[in-house]
């Protein structure tokens, strides 16, 4: 497999496991959930292999996620 292969495949399981989240945890319907992700700054730097991100967890991406969604709240709230 090359790098990019793994580097998409990795990329994509980490994002149907956001969306999964979003959809068990927070009650979000799936296409709204695929929106907010692709949508985000977390997903922009997922999908630069340079950021290495795709190699973490779920659980670091997500809170990397979270606190992109809280800031974004925050700032509308304000």
């Amino acid at each position: 497999m090359t790098a990019q292969k793994r580097f998409e495949l990795l990329k994509l399981k980490l994002t149907e496991e956001l969306v999964a989240i979003l959809v068990d945890e927070k009650g979000i319907s799936i296409p709204v959930a695929f929106d907010m992700v692709y949508q985000s700054r977390t997903y922009a730097k997922l999908s630069d292999p340079n950021t290495k991100l795709y190699i973490q967890s779920v659980g670091y991406v997500y809170s990397l996620f979270e606190d992109e969604i809280k800031e974004k709240t925050d700032s509308v709230a304000s």
